[in-house]
């Protein structure tokens, strides 16, 4: 049998003990509790951790016998008091007589036995008490009185408190709680079954609780009873005995653990660790920087779980220190009920390890360039198999796309061009050594060197129907020009000039390259604008070229239109078209090929064309990508109507001159009357549809049918216009024969 004694002393100052202020020439005293030898005069010679101060523990219930071990120099014998530490706490000197003593005990032999119950006056229950000695002997002479004392605990007996498991490897580990009944100076532990000879025993001497006791290997699997007994220092507590139930050694039985893999989480240099779960087994972890060591410090885990079997593995997390080194990682398996603190049991420790891959993401011309760590070599359990690259979608799980495997060890890059500006990715490596290594989830943003191609066809047209200016931009076919999904906007800006301040006024989706700018006022001004457009990465191009809208003014029957070419390429030529107020379509041009001219004469048209003629302006662009024709705002103008009379005519039959006739444009009604020089009325005629009736005149003839007068005549003509315009002339004309 094996006897385990374990003695730490620890120190509890309870109470310490005075030194005999008088009478003089108090000498060291002696006495004993119950056998055991108090032999410190006074505190100790002031120190806190002589014996007579640290407390002795006796029961309650049990009979104190105290003896004087120096023998009286006189008859008037040994004095004992006992008092509760406080009351002896507020006294300035050790107690001398009876009155400052809770109890007191006075014998010729120095011998007095105590028994401590509720009857003893001085006793109020369990606690800390001083019991002090004096022998009463002399004169106060030197050495002829001695004094001594000690420091007691009283406790009170009660059943021990317990927890017990039942490890792996046939043994039991019994645990003293941190409970009030274990109050007890040593316990005896015996591991005792029916059956069986090997029943050990173990006393243990507790300076802390919880205090754990082993009872080492048991051969056979004989069901077990522990007892305990506990003891004061005294030796004779009457304490109850604990006794457990049967306890069954069936053991568990613990399994290598096996570790499959170690995965990077989203979270900066957490992974998880898949490893084989066994129910209720304790697993520590183990790290280790490939760096620095080739060995794992075994006495220093940086994880301890306890394994469940809910799951085939479990999901241990673990912590790096630097998210772009490589640490190795191997799991031991422990009775979870009977953890082993030190050492480590090699064959309980995984087979196999596990490194991290690091890896990182970088954009190089405007590519992901994939990198990361070269896979270890000297790997336990496990050869290097190949690298594997996927690309996830957003929610971290989906793949989005494979890579081919790399095999060679040396290959630590990867570059995926098939990536979208502005787009995030996600990404994983993935190094295979049998057991999985997977990098954490790292994602990135697409960014891009690429220049952005120009816009370089646009054009402003105004939509006189809609009061507005489209204005619209494409690309030159094979500039690499981007594709809509490569695109976040297209942007326009305008000016009310070419060489104005541009301010920015509208975006557009990618499929939409163009805009009906209706804030511009068509019939105010020119406006002119340019386009950019934003990959992505919200980069924006550089500015089309400025773009102008048409305009078109006029004075009377002359129109000008702004110089400005309405194409970001040269304008060809210009045409002016013949609108139809109504429908603002054109009726036919006017005017066509017009080059580096920007003004138009319409007096000189036909008169068939109209007093009142509605006109636009049509630009056409040089050779090139764009197709469509530009247009201007369109203008009303007005052609004055023309009265011409003459001042003369020979009404003699001739067929030349013989009567006077006003010869108009534009002319609707006409109203001529015709005065002799004494203002008297010689003709009157009128007309109300003059383009019929243009012979209206006078023949010289006057209203009594004579030939007039040779001589000067005084005429006025009263006309309205096509427009509905009213002139009015007055003149002379000369008649003769």
């Amino acid at each position: 049998m094996t006897q385990l004694v374990i003695i730490l002393m620890s120190v509890n100052v309870y109470a310490q003990c005075k030194n005999k202020a008088e009478p003089p020439g108090t000498a060291q005293g002696e006495f004993s509790i119950n056998g055991i030898k108090v032999q410190v005069t006074g505190d100790g010679d002031g120190n806190s951790t002589a014996s007579n101060n640290i407390p002795v523990k006796i029961c309650e219930g049990e009979t104190v016998t105290l003896k004087n071990t120096i023998n009286a120099t006189s008859t008037n014998g040994v004095n004992y008091w006992l008092m509760p530490v406080a009351q002896y706490n507020s006294l300035s000197v050790p107690p001398s007589t009876p009155s400052t003593a809770s109890a007191s005990y006075s014998t010729v032999g120095g011998d007095a036995s105590v028994t401590i119950n509720a009857s003893s006056s001085w006793y109020t229950g369990p606690g800390i008490y001083v019991i002090t000695q004096g022998d009463n002997s002399g004169s106060g002479t030197i050495n002829d009185y001695h004094h001594a004392c000690q420091v007691i605990e009283i406790i009170k007996p009660s059943t021990p408190v317990a927890t017990y498991s039942v490890c792996a490897g046939n043994l039991i580990r019994l645990k003293l709680e941190a409970d009030p009944n274990n109050n007890y100076d040593e316990y005896d532990v015996t591991f005792s079954a029916v059956g069986s000879l090997f029943n050990p025993t173990f006393n243990v001497k507790p300076t802390s609780y919880p205090q754990t006791v082993s009872s080492g290997p048991i051969p056979g699997n004989f069901d077990r009873i522990i007892t305990i007994v506990g003891q004061s220092k005294t030796g004779t507590c009457p304490a109850p005995t604990y006794t457990s139930p049967s306890i069954s050694m069936t053991g568990n039985t613990i399994a290598r653990p096996l570790i499959s893999s170690i995965t990077g989480t989203a979270t900066q240099r957490e992974f998880e660790m898949a490893v084989f779960a066994q129910n209720n087994i304790q697993r520590k972890v183990f790290m280790r920087d490939p760096l620095t060591t080739v060995n794992y410090d075994y006495t220093n885990p940086v994880s301890n779980y306890t394994s469940t079997s809910t799951t085939t593995f479990d999901k241990v997390r673990v912590i790096v220190p630097n998210a772009n080194r490589q640490y190795c990682f191997r799991t031991e398996a422990v009775d979870a009920n009977c953890p082993i603190t030190t050492n480590v049991n090699l064959a309980n420790l995984s087979s196999e390890e596990v490194c991290t891959t690091p890896a990182n993401l970088a954009m190089v011309n405007s590519a992901v360039q994939v990198s990361w760590l070269r896979a270890l070599t000297n790997v336990t359990g496990g050869v290097y198999n190949d690298y594997r690259v996927e690309r996830l979608l957003t929610d971290g799980v989906t793949i989005d796309k494979f890579f081919p495997a790399i095999n060679n060890i040396s290959t630590l890059t990867l570059t995926d061009d098939d990536v979208v500006c502005g787009k995030d990715y996600i990404y994983r490596v993935i190094t295979n050594y049998g057991q999985k290594s997977t990098s954490q989830l790292l994602r990135i943003k697409a960014t891009s060197t690429k220049p952005l191609a120009k816009i370089a066809n646009v054009f402003a047209d105004v939509q006189a129907t809609n009061n507005l200016i489209n204005v619209k931009g494409f690309f030159e076919s094979g500039t690499d020009e981007p594709t809509p999904t490569e695109m976040l906007e297209y942007r326009f800006y305008r000016a009310d000039s070419y060489n104005g301040s541009y301010q920015f006024l509208q975006a557009t989706v990618p499929t939409t390259n163009t805009i009906g700018d209706a804030t511009a006022d068509i019939n105010k001004q020119s406006f002119c604008y340019y386009m950019t457009w934003k990959d992505l990465c919200d980069r924006e191009s550089v500015p089309s070229e400025k773009v102008c809208s048409i305009f078109l003014s006029s004075s009377v029957s002359v129109i000008n239109w702004t110089p400005e070419s309405s194409f970001s390429i040269a304008t060809d030529f210009y045409r002016v078209n013949k609108i139809d107020p109504a429908t603002r379509l054109v009726i036919k041009p006017l005017a066509n090929n017009l080059k580096n001219t920007y003004a138009f004469n319409a007096q000189g048209l036909p008169d068939s064309e109209g007093q009142v003629i509605y006109l636009q302006i049509e630009a056409k662009p040089t050779t090139g990508s764009i197709s469509q024709n530009t247009h201007s705002n369109i203008v009303r103008i007005y052609r004055p109507s023309l009265l011409l009379s003459p001042d003369a005519f020979t009404p003699n039959n001739d067929g030349v001159n013989d009567q006077f006739i006003v010869y108009g444009r534009f002319v609707q009604k006409l109203k001529m009357s015709i005065y002799d020089r004494w203002g008297n009325p010689v003709f009157y005629g009128e007309t109300d549809n003059y383009p019929n009736n243009s012979q209206l005149g006078w023949d010289g003839t006057l209203k009594n049918g004579e030939k007039a007068l040779q001589g000067m005549y005084v005429y006025k003509l009263e006309v309205e216009d096509a427009t509905g315009q009213m002139i009015t002339k007055e003149g002379t004309l000369f008649l003769t024969y």
